[in-house]
C-alpha cells in the first residue's frame, strides 16, 4: 500500500510539472533507485551476540523541465535492527522502521544563484522491547515540514549556501505513566503529547575548493512539556509553567584531499553545543513522590568528535578503506553516578572510539559490496548500567550491499 502511494505521489509530481515546461521544450525524466543492505554479527562485551541487519531502499522520479528546473520525488523505507548504538540512551536490541516522502524543487535563477524548496513526511515506528509491535511503541513519531535553501556561487572555488528548516514533531502514542502516578487520581494531567514539539533548524555552509565547513542552529520548542522545579508547586507537582526548550549549536569542518589519484584522505572535526531549561528530580524508588535530589540544567553537554576516513584504490575492482573515529561527549552538571545509583562527584563524561577497516568490490558502475570489520568501545564515569551499557567494548563483522541506478 504504501509503495502504491508512493508512485501516485511520484506521478502527481511528473504531471504537476507539464504545465510549467515552455511548447517545445525537452522534457527530461529519469527514474531512481537505491539500495543499501547491510549485515552482519555484534559482540559486545556486555549482553549477547547480536546478529544485526540495516536496509534503506529509495525510489525516486527526477523530472527536469528545462535548464533551469528541476523536480525531484523519492519515497524511501529504512529499518534499523539490534546492533551497536553510537547514541546515548539506546539500546542495543532497539528495532526502528523509517517511511519518507520528499518533494524537491530545484530553480537556477542565474548563474550565481540556485533556490531548493523540499516538503516531506516521515514516520518512524520503535520497537525499544520485544513485547512490542509495530506502531505501538512509546516513541513512534510522525515529522512533517519542509526546507528552503539559497546556493550562491561566488567564484568557481568558493561556495555558500543558507537553508532554513521547519518541522512538527509528533509523538502519537507517548505517555508519561510516572507523571501521572505521582500526581495520582483525577487530579493528574493527562501527558499525551508532552514530546511533541517544533522543529527549527538553520544552517550555513561555505564551500572552498575541497574545504567544507559549516554552522548549524537547531531550537526544539515543546507545546506541552513543562519545566521541572525545584520545589512542589501550586498544583502539587513539581512541574512549573514554563515550557521546555532544547537548543543545539554545531560547528563542522572537513577536507578531502587526493594523493595521487589513488588515496583520498577526508580529516573531519565537529563541535556540538547542547543547551536546555529542562531540570532533572531524582527519585530513590519509582513509586516515590518526593523527590531526593534536584539538577539544574541535566541535559546541557560539550560534545567533541574527529574522523579520519581514508580509502585508497588497490585496482579497478577493489578499494580499501579505514576509517578511525573519536567521540568525547560531557556534562556540563550532570554527576556519575556508582554502580549503586548514587550521585558521585563531579560531572558524567562519556568517551567512545570507533574504528572500521575493510574492503570494496566494485564489479561495475552501479553496485558495491564491502566486507568490514568494526571495533566500538566506551568508557564512562557513569556506572549505573541496570538499563543503558556505558562501559563497555564490541567488535562488528558484517557485509554491505550497495546498488544505485
Amino acid at each position: 500500500m504504501k509503495l502504491r502511494c508512493c508512485c501516485c505521489v511520484l506521478m502527481v509530481v511528473a504531471l504537476g510539472v507539464f504545465p510549467l515546461v515552455s511548447a517545445g521544450a525537452e522534457v527530461k525524466i529519469a527514474p531512481y533507485y537505491s539500495l543499501q543492505l547491510a549485515e552482519g554479527a555484534a559482540i559486545p562485551t556486555k549482553g549477547d551476540w547480536l546478529f544485526a541487519i540495516n536496509l534503506a531502499s529509495d525510489l525516486g522520479l527526477i523530472v527536469q523541465p528545462s535548464e533551469t528546473q528541476r523536480f525531484i520525488g523519492f519515497y524511501e523505507i529504512k529499518y534499523d535492527g539490534p546492533g551497536l548504538r553510537r547514541q546515548e540512551g539506546e539500546k542495543f536490541t532497539d528495532r526502528a522502521m523509517d517511511h519518507v516522502i520528499v518533494l524537491r524543487h530545484h530553480y537556477k535563477l542565474n548563474e550565481e544563484y540556485t533556490l531548493k524548496s523540499q516538503i516531506d513526511y516521515m514516520t518512524e515506528y520503535k520497537r525499544t522491547g520485544t513485547n512490542e509491535i509495530w506502531g505501538s511503541g512509546l516513541y513512534d513519531f510522525n515529522r512533517y515540514g519542509g526546507a528552503l535553501t539559497l546556493d550562491r556561487k561566488l567564484t568557481p572555488a568558493f561556495s555558500a549556501a543558507m537553508t532554513q528548516q521547519y518541522h512538527y514533531m509528533e509523538f502519537p502514542n507517548y505517555t508519561d505513566l510516572l507523571a501521572e502516578f505521582q500526581a495520582g487520581g483525577e487530579s493528574s494531567e493527562s501527558s499525551t503529547g508532552k514530546q511533541n514539539h517544533h522543529l527549527y533548524q538553520t544552517d550555513l555552509t561555505l564551500r572552498y575548493r575541497q574545504t567544507k565547513f559549516s554552522v548549524n542552529y537547531v531550537l526544539m520548542a515543546y507545546t506541552k512539556q513543562k519545566v521541572i522545579a525545584e520545589t512542589v508547586q501550586t498544583d502539587k507537582t513539581y512541574y512549573s509553567g514554563t515550557l521546555q526548550r532544547d537548543a543545539v549549536l554545531s560547528f563542522s569542518i572537513e577536507h578531502d584531499r587526493n594523493f595521487w589519484n589513488r588515496l583520498l584522505v577526508a580529516p573531519q572535526g565537529s563541535v556540538r553545543l547542547k543547551s536546555s531549561n529542562q531540570n532533572y528530580q531524582h527519585f530513590a524508588v519509582a513509586t516515590s513522590s518526593v523527590p531526593v535530589r534536584y539538577i539544574g540544567s541535566y541535559y546541557d553537554y560539550n560534545e567533541f568528535s574527529v574522523a579520519l576516513p581514508c580509502s585508497m584504490v588497490l585496482n579497478k575492482r577493489w578499494d580499501f578503506f579505514l576509517n578511525p573515529e573519536w567521540d568525547w561527549k560531557m556534562y556540563l552538571n550532570r554527576p556519575p553516578r556508582d554502580a549503586d545509583n548514587t550521585f558521585l562527584e563531579g560531572t558524567q563524561h562519556n568517551d567512545m572510539v570507533i574504528v572500521s577497516v575493510g574492503f570494496t568490490l566494485k564489479p561495475n558502475d552501479i553496485t558495491r559490496t564491502s566486507f568490514f570489520y568494526t571495533y566500538q568501545g566506551q568508557s564512562s564515569n557513569m556506572k549505573f548500567e541496570k538499563y543503558l551499557p556505558y562501559n563497555y567494548s564490541a567488535n562488528f563483522f558484517g557485509v554491505s550491499f550497495n546498488y544505485t541506478y
